[in-house]
């Protein structure tokens, strides 16, 4: 993944960051990166009137962001051979870090999921589904607590007549590159079937059984050349990767072969094809990210524009220089 130039990394407290830096010192020496480390705060909940002492609301407020660079310091001390600074927003969190997305050019987030460890999915975790929904960049969702293999699965499709789309190609090239860098095996799902076959076979007005079933075989012929020409597209030899075309619904298709092979990073794309921009996942985004084990690389297509407005600035200094 020799994209990325600026890797913003969310660093909540008490949470054990050493995989999720890990994994950002690691892209980024791949990609002679700069990380920034960054956390956000929530805001003093008192009357603007109250005094603490000889401190005011805001003087306590700026102490806590000083001790937190203090803390994000130390850990910008783990990965001496980096360049990287530390920054402290105060707001509401996610918002917090779009904002300094879009303020600073960074192209990629890395942050582990705000929910306790040893759930399943993502669905109780608050700011990291706001930052699948609504970040302009990619997001890679690092599980700490989950042990996980080289291996990264691409999920792709569903594909127009056989066609794959310009973000089933992104996510094939980032999916491909993550698995060299990580030394593991490159897997690729896709989930097809016939929309409305129980309906056709067992519905009160049936379709004969042998017309039903060549409508089945093409749509398995559609969805095997969507991704050989998805392949093709992105110049990758079929004996580079392991190709899981399944028949089922992909939700459960992609969450199952996940588990199957044991993929250390799932990377998918969570904008509906026709959903509203900047505000809606897709359905099966949405519900995948419910049932997955693994890391997930969340990607949106080319143009995506984000709800959020950057309008904040931050305090923050270099821990490793320019």
């Amino acid at each position: 993944m020799k994209r990325f130039k600026e890797i913003l990394v969310v660093a909540p407290r008490d949470v054990d960051m050493r995989k999720p830096l890990r994994a950002a010192a690691q892209l980024a020496t791949t990609n002679g990166a700069r990380l920034t480390i960054f956390d956000s705060l929530t805001p003093i909940r008192l009357g603007r009137r109250a005094v603490l002492g000889d401190f005011q609301p805001e003087d306590v407020e700026e102490l806590m962001r000083k001790a937190r660079i203090a803390e994000l310091e130390e850990l910008a001390s783990e990965i001496p051979h980096v360049r990287t600074r530390v920054e402290v927003g105060v707001g509401r969190g996610f918002i917090e870090i779009i904002q300094r997305v879009q303020e600073h050019g960074h192209d990629l987030v890395i942050s582990p999921p705000d929910q306790p460890g040893g759930l399943v999915g993502l669905s109780r975790a608050a700011t990291t589904m706001h930052l699948l929904r609504k970040s302009p960049v990619p997001v890679w969702v690092v599980r700490p607590e989950v042990p996980s293999s080289g291996d990264v699965l691409a999920a792709v499709g569903p594909f127009e007549e056989g066609e794959p789309t310009d973000l089933d190609r992104k996510l094939v090239q980032m999916a491909s590159s993550l698995a060299v860098q990580r030394r593991g095996r490159f897997h690729l799902v896709h989930g097809w079937g016939l929309e409305g076959e129980s309906l056709l076979r067992h519905g009160r007005i049936k379709m004969p059984s042998a017309e039903v079933d060549q409508l089945v075989r093409e749509a398995e012929h559609l969805a095997t050349s969507g991704v050989d020409k998805l392949l093709a597209d992105v110049g990758i030899d079929r004996q580079d990767v392991d190709v899981h075309l399944v028949k089922g619904r992909p939700i459960d298709v992609i969450a199952k072969t996940a588990e199957k092979v044991d993929a250390g990073v799932v990377v998918l794309g969570t904008l509906a094809r026709s959903g509203v921009t900047g505000v809606l996942m897709g359905n099966t985004a949405e519900s995948t990210l419910g049932t997955l084990e693994s890391s997930v690389l969340a990607v949106k297509p080319d143009g995506f524009q984000s709800p959020v407005e950057p309008v904040r600035s931050l305090l923050a200094i270099d821990a490793t220089g320019p």
